[in-house]
């Protein structure tokens, strides 16, 4: 194994217990696993979590991923928040195992209640309002239509109702615009009696920034990684980040002065060099705008990735390195001896969002639980 990701199960325990602490014991708190746990394994965190009794269900993006925990037997409610396809097999599996749905179209309440119906099982469904992310979801009034439809329907439990917010982490006007929107679908639903139980809007942001925005549950995506979603965030929470990702020199290179290096010769070396070769690249997720821009530690040191970062390979400079041989460790991202490199720093020098930084993480890279 030359290349591989190394997941601290204590960091996310300790971040689901900060979150847990902060919305209180009665709110539910439901991590989001999506996209392969945004880069860190999606069986190993779902795993943990499934271990965890701060954890109340799991939440994952469509009907694969809700089936892949039923056959890994995770036992905690599991919840889909986006789509799902009408596969017979899988959407009965997931009927009898007790998983719940998301709803915003017609067509999603006669198919769920036709499979509740196959599976002599109700089916619990929240239905999914766009209050101005302008993705998945109804309108207000659309949602009203469609929540007198599922309180008709004799197989589906009309359990909740969510949406997601587009901008928690930087405009809180347009924020606060999204919740009185929540809130008036909420209010016109009651008037026609139909009082639905769990109500649930909050994602990592807005379940730091806006207390109002928790109602009586919070889906944590990023923050349940260690991450922050902005920087007012970082300073009213502490979280540790829970991904580290190491690779193995396979060989070592000393080139003279005025070589180039790599596709399309973007460097230049001005002496005589000595490269690492790493068996990571673009692939691999290590992201190309990184080329010329980032290091990795060897020995504790910063190492400059030189040469354009290929599909499969980078090259880091070495040269005054002592005793580095092949085999020796390099860490892309995470701490060596007294110097660390973390996923914001990467994202910056991408130009890039955090998320994209973990998020493309090659899933065939090994993830190892500590």
């Amino acid at each position: 194994m030359l290349t591989w990701v190394e997941i601290d199960s204590q960091a996310i325990k300790y971040n689901l217990l900060q979150f847990r602490r902060l919305i209180g014991k009665k709110t539910l708190l439901m991590p989001v696993v999506k996209a392969n746990a945004y880069g860190h394994g999606f069986l190993e965190i779902s795993k943990i979590c499934n271990k965890s009794r701060e954890v109340d269900r799991i939440c994952v993006v469509n009907l694969d991923e809700a089936y892949a925990l039923i056959k890994a037997k995770i036992k905690k409610p599991i919840m889909i928040l986006s789509f799902y396809e009408n596969d017979e097999h899988k959407l009965c599996s997931c009927a009898r195992a007790g998983v719940i749905f998301p709803i915003y179209t017609e067509q999603q309440i006669k198919i769920l209640n036709r499979v509740g119906e196959m599976v002599k099982k109700k089916i619990k469904v929240h239905l999914k309002i766009d209050t101005g992310a302008t993705r998945l979801g109804l309108y207000k009034d659309e949602g009203v239509v469609l929540a007198k439809k599922i309180k008709n329907c004799k197989n589906l439990i009309l359990e909740g109702i969510f949406s997601h917010f587009a901008s928690s982490e930087d405009d809180k006007i347009y924020t606060e615009y999204q919740l009185k929107q929540f809130d008036k679908i909420i209010t016109e639903l009651e008037k026609k009696q139909i009082n639905i139980p769990i109500k649930h809007f909050a994602c990592s942001s807005a379940s730091i920034l806006y207390n109002h925005s928790h109602f009586n549950a919070i889906r944590l995506g990023l923050s349940l990684y260690g991450l922050y979603p902005d920087e007012l965030s970082q300073k009213k929470i502490r979280l540790y980040p829970a991904l580290s990702w190491h690779t193995t020199i396979i060989q070592i290179k000393t080139i003279p002065a005025w070589t180039k290096i790599g596709y399309g010769g973007t460097y230049t070396a001005k002496k005589t060099t000595k490269l690492a070769l790493l068996p990571v690249g673009y692939w691999d997720g290590y992201d190309r705008r990184l080329s010329n821009n980032a290091y990795v530690l060897i020995h504790g040191k910063k190492c400059p990735i030189r040469g354009r970062i290929c599909m499969n390979l980078c090259m880091a400079d070495i040269t005054g390195l002592k005793k580095v041989k092949v085999g020796d460790k390099a860490t892309i991202v995470g701490k060596q001896r007294e110097r660390c490199i973390t996923i914001d720093e990467l994202s910056k020098l991408a130009s890039a969002v955090n998320y994209e930084i973990v998020d493309r993480i090659n899933p065939l890279i090994p993830r190892l639980v500590k």
